[in-house]
């Protein structure tokens, strides 16, 4: 997969990635890798991130970083470690995350704590502590992770809607201070896709359900990554796939009245539990 458009925008080809140890963070590796990027790749697994590197067959160009993005102190560290190996990041992918599921009411606050420090603090100190650099070169390109259920808001998905539309804002704002200095801000908002994003779910029900999506998803995260990097290249602000995204985008936009029909369907199912 080339990225052609990427590659003469970012001639020095350098990038750092969030959640580098697997699913989408790795596909992102990947493909980067195969256009001859140096990658500074972090995972709060240092195990699966090894085991990413190993994949690419090759140590060359590539660094790595043990890596927990709700750390703000820790995350500081790593990005002066970073700059000590090299002098500029093109592209910064702030793609560290974790999802679970719960009826608000069931959901214990230390675990609501842990969805806003991991998936909207993890992706600030990325865009905290990666920014002033990216001003100081004019140029650059930075990627948040956020997702689809940031704005359809179902049931049963409280925190984890709400950390995901505070990524979606946080960008938004973003693109608009920095467009003025040259640098990129896009935010992916995906549907279900093969991940492991549910591992450590602590819903049995709603890690039941994720799964079953990702099952049935007709994507994968090498396409996932490759479009997104594709689009945001072209200056894309809100990168919208799959498909079945861009769909639940339209009638939660145009046809609010059917997804809160089809909402109170699924309340009536979740009363139950």
């Amino acid at each position: 997969m080339n990225l052609k458009k990427l590659n003469t925008l970012y001639p020095n080809k350098v990038a750092f990635i969030t959640g580098a140890g697997s699913g989408l963070g790795a596909a992102f590796a990947k493909i980067l890798y195969q256009n001859n990027w140096t990658l500074h790749l972090s995972d709060i697994n240092e195990n699966t991130l090894k085991n990413v590197v190993q994949d690419l067959k090759t140590n060359e160009n590539i660094f790595q970083y043990a890596l927990d993005v709700s750390n703000k102190s820790q995350f500081e560290s790593v990005v002066n470690e970073v700059y000590k190996n090299t002098e500029s990041v093109d592209i910064v992918i702030n793609n560290a995350g974790i999802g679970d599921g719960l009826l608000f009411k069931d959901y214990p606050i230390d675990k609501w704590e842990k969805m806003i420090e991991v998936n909207l603090m993890g992706t600030f100190y990325g865009c905290h502590f990666f920014t002033p650099h990216l001003l100081k070169q004019k140029r650059g390109l930075i990627l948040n992770i956020g997702s689809s259920a940031g704005f359809m808001n179902a049931p049963a998905m409280s925190a984890y809607s709400t950390s995901k539309a505070a990524v979606y804002s946080l960008s938004e704002s973003l693109y608009h201070e920095l467009k003025p200095y040259n640098i990129q801000v896009s935010v992916l908002t995906p549907t279900f896709f093969k991940t492991n994003i549910m591992e450590n779910a602590s819903s049995s029900m709603f890690k039941g359900f994720a799964e079953k999506q990702m099952k049935y998803s007709k994507t994968n995260a090498d396409e996932v990554a490759y479009i997104t990097i594709e689009q945001a290249s072209k200056g894309k602000f809100q990168i919208i796939h799959p498909t079945d995204a861009k769909t639940k985008f339209f009638y939660k936009k145009w046809l609010p009245k059917l997804v809160e029909k089809q909402y109170t369907k699924m309340m009536e199912k979740l009363s139950k539990y």
